[in-house]
């Protein structure tokens, strides 16, 4: 059994979970990154922050390659209407860590499906809940050590060390992830851009 795609897809993401989440349901794809401007607006609510950058991801894409079929994608943790970004040091790492230490928070993914050529635009915003266990400090400085915290939102991987702090995730676990993979397929088949043989 293959999958097959109407055009060719780009991936307008430089996120290697993204890659991995789109090769794990067999579709082949270019990356070709986006570069916005990534900055919340006043007011904005982290639906319409994620809706708004992947739209922007995948128009900018999608302008340049008009016979292709582009996903533009954004996540973003939320906790206490707190947005938390990557960390950029270990202790920022550890303040969100511990702000999510044993406690649920919210994750947004917003993904577009753009084809500039046969005029599809579509965007749609998934949203999960995510429970920690409590961190212990040694637990904590152990995370801390390792290189996982520091290219993630909200400071962990779900698909990695950061497993050991989850006690549960209601709703898209490949959300949490960066990209909720169940959605997007099914919007492929809506959209009648894919083909499964």
């Amino acid at each position: 059994m293959t999958i097959s795609l109407s055009s060719p897809l780009i991936l307008a993401s430089a996120s290697p979970r993204r890659l991995e989440i789109l090769q794990s349901a067999g579709l082949k794809f270019k990356i070709i990154p986006a570069h916005v401007n990534e900055n919340y607006l006043t007011g904005e609510s982290p639906q319409q922050h994620v809706r708004r950058l992947s739209g922007d991801k995948a128009m900018v894409i999608a302008g340049k390659y008009p016979e292709s079929l582009v996903l533009g994608a954004d996540t973003i943790v939320v906790i206490d209407d707190l947005i938390l970004g990557k960390p950029e040091n270990k202790a920022q790492a550890r303040k969100m860590l511990r702000k999510l230490s044993g406690r649920e928070h919210k994750v947004f993914t917003g993904f577009t499906i753009a084809h500039a050529a046969a005029e599809i635009y579509k965007t749609k915003v998934v949203q999960s809940a995510v429970r920690f266990k409590t961190i212990s400090p040694i637990e904590m400085e152990w995370y801390l050590a390792c290189d996982e915290p520091y290219d993630k939102a909200g400071g962990y991987a779900v698909q990695g060390k950061g497993a050991f702090f989850i006690k549960s995730i209601r709703g898209s676990y490949t959300n949490v992830i960066g990209l909720p993979l169940c959605e997007v397929m099914e919007e492929f088949r809506k959209l009648k851009t894919i083909t499964f043989r």
